[in-house]
């Protein structure tokens, strides 16, 4: 028997993911994309192969990255639209319905060059961030790349959610979940405002971040100590 408060919340996401869809639609796949820049910078450094995406909406970006790179691209998304139309408008793309982190097991076993956590991790359950980071961490091959995406606020706070009663917000350093480990680096980060108003880049209320992180082999986060020499004797007394 399942837990009906987190099947409840999990109906809200697909709910809301719905909804995000349907009020973004218009924008989807043709405005800046910064998530896509730096996934062809990574290209210029580390071929990009194959690319997973959480919260891919429709998988436009994927898709991006399959004509420019000739990647294979993944996709989970809980929006149950923004996948039936992707999977329409994609043919070549793998597109799943699904919540992370628990449906990211549908990979379990494989490996990519890049992952991309897209922007759903502000209405992620707390309990659930350090699942979301093994499940990533267990599919991002070494020496590839994670792509964050999501808002940033330079402390932890939570807020009401406007677009739905049952979620609620939260903001923090996004990618915090990784950093902790010397296994991962933080290799840019840009910083962007969701309002036209410059008036409010001053407000850590409206600010998001694309950041790019490193997943480094074991050897290359954890060096050999240096050998210090043995002392065998005391020097002779003068």
């Amino acid at each position: 028997m399942g837990d009906p408060m987190r099947e409840a919340q999990e109906e809200a996401l697909r709910v809301d993911g719905d909804g995000y869809h349907s009020r973004n639609h218009p924008g989807i796949g043709t405005i800046a994309d910064p998530a896509f820049e730096a996934l062809a910078l990574i290209h210029q450094v580390r071929p990009v192969t194959s690319v997973l995406e959480i919260g891919c909406t429709t998988g436009f970006r994927l898709e991006k990255a399959r004509v420019a790179f000739g990647s294979r691209g993944v996709g989970l998304e809980v929006s149950p639209a923004a996948v039936a139309e992707g999977s329409s408008l994609y043919p070549s793309l793998d597109l799943r319905v699904g919540v992370a982190p628990r449906d990211l097991s549908l990979w379990a076993g494989e490996s990519f060059d890049v992952v991309i956590v897209g922007h759903f991790q502000y209405l992620l359950p707390r309990e659930d961030l350090f699942s979301l980071a093994a499940a990533v961490d267990a599919l991002l091959s070494p020496g590839g790349h994670l792509i964050v995406e999501d808002f940033l606020h330079p402390h932890p706070v939570s807020a009401d959610y406007r677009h739905h009663e049952d979620l609620r917000a939260f903001k923090h350093d996004p990618s915090a979940p990784w950093l902790w480990s010397p296994t991962y680096t933080l290799v840019s980060r840009r910083v962007y405002d969701v309002s036209e108003d410059a008036a409010s880049c001053v407000d850590p209320r409206a600010w998001q971040t694309v950041d790019v992180l490193r997943k480094l082999t074991v050897s290359e986060a954890y060096p050999a100590a240096p050998t210090l020499p043995s002392v065998h004797s005391r020097p002779d007394d003068a």
